[in-house]
């Protein structure tokens, strides 16, 4: 992407836009506060007062981890299919200039290690059109090179993806599951229409109009992720009565030589004496209740390349305290 008089000089005087990068994270930090507190100030001053920012920001970057790649991606493709259809600067081709090409590598890697299954033929559909689209740039009447790249790789690589899916997509239309139907077997077939031009008329409207969609959704979607990812550890508290003992279950805030500060799964804050605890226990995350039993050999397209790979522990009895039942 290298034509003469092509990329214009960058707006200067936006240095305000450095001072804003770290506004979104905080704006999050603080609604997921505000989320956990159920509205209420005088919680959500207690949590400010007792929870370590770094707990906060790493729910923050966990969930950047899955979402960059598919930004990087998604920009290098929509600018340079711009520029090829058209011949034309914008913004969207001056964003995909200014990515390197490392830059692009590392996204596939981390995009390899940190999505899900159900997602690794869109990730493979979008670096081939990355490469198809770059030869069509930086080699223009290499036809051989084009064939290869652009035509006979991204068939190749459908029916290799198709052959491997195949027990994982069969699944999917027994159990009638569209979405993870849909995506294991378009984004393959899709791949082969990506690395050309569009017809001129339509290319502003459509590569412009996917960016804007990407710009104005991806906030959100990060924010509900979250806005539900666990910032304290949830514990079940076994507590001495009169008659029988009581188990409270929550989240523990603080903990001190006297007393533990506990909010309760529905908000409300208890503070305990830790002379009435008689015991306690670690309760497991119950994290989010899978959509799909579609796998590919044992593993679930839910799960993440990283997930699968790393030995998974023997699953532990659930406690009786975790649920609300004292232990005798």
């Amino acid at each position: 992407m290298k034509g003469a008089g092509r990329v214009k000089d960058a707006p200067r005087d936006q240095e305000w836009l450095l001072a804003l990068l770290p506004v979104f994270p905080l704006v999050l930090l603080v609604m997921r506060l505000w989320y956990a507190s159920r509205q209420d100030t005088q919680t959500l001053l207690l949590l400010l007062q007792n929870i370590s920012p770094l707990g906060l920001l790493s729910s923050v970057l966990l969930t950047t981890v899955w979402v960059l790649p598919a930004l990087i991606l998604g920009g290098r493709v929509l600018g340079t299919l711009y520029w090829i259809s058209t011949g034309r600067s914008s913004w969207l081709v001056r964003t995909a200039e200014r990515l390197p090409g490392w830059v692009v590598g590392l996204a596939v890697v981390v995009g390899v290690c940190a999505w899900q299954l159900r997602f690794l033929p869109t990730l493979a559909m979008l670096s081939l059109a990355v490469a198809g689209l770059a030869v069509r740039d930086r080699f223009p009447h290499h036809e051989g090179l084009r064939g290869i790249v652009c035509y006979a790789l991204p068939v190749m690589v459908a029916v290799i993806s198709y052959i491997v899916f195949w027990p994982a997509i069969g699944a999917a239309f027994a159990a009638r599951d569209l979405a993870t139907s849909l995506l294991l077997t378009l984004p393959p077939g899709l791949a082969v229409l990506l690395t050309g031009p569009v017809p001129r008329a339509p290319a502003r409207a459509l590569t412009h109009g996917i960016a804007v969609a990407m710009a104005v959704f991806t906030p959100f979607l990060v924010g509900v992720v979250v806005m539900k990812a666990p910032i304290l550890p949830l514990m079940a508290l076994q507590l001495s009565e009169k008659e029988t003992p009581r188990v409270l279950v929550g989240h523990l805030v603080v903990s001190d030589d006297e007393m533990s500060t506990v909010l309760g799964r529905e908000g409300v804050v208890s503070f305990v004496q830790n002379d009435r605890i008689q015991s306690k226990v670690l309760c497991p995350d119950p994290g989010e209740v899978p959509r799909t039993w579609v796998n590919l050999h044992g593993w679930y397209v839910e799960q993440s390349v990283v997930s699968w790979l790393a030995p998974a522990p023997p699953a532990a009895p659930v406690d009786p305290r975790c649920q609300g039942r004292p232990k005798d």
